[in-house]
């Protein structure tokens, strides 16, 4: 499973970033490298069967923070 989650990545990867290389999209390709690593690491962890917290509790603490509520 894993190969195929790695394998899925480097071939989705390739084809995302070298139009941007191409085009000098520098910040794009920051953007881009981060949210696709921090993806990449959460679905290796997945496929090795690692149980990932779920993020709402945070999310909503930061809404009621925000909005007061």
């Amino acid at each position: 499973m894993v190969f195929f989650i790695i394998l899925a990545y480097f071939i989705i990867g390739f084809m995302e970033i070298v139009p941007l290389v191409q085009q000098g999209e520098k910040k794009q390709i920051i953007l881009y490298a981060m949210t696709f690593s921090l993806a990449f690491v959460i679905s290796l962890l997945l496929g090795l069967g690692v149980p990932i917290p779920s993020p709402a509790k945070p999310i909503e603490g930061i809404i009621k923070a925000v909005t007061g509520g």
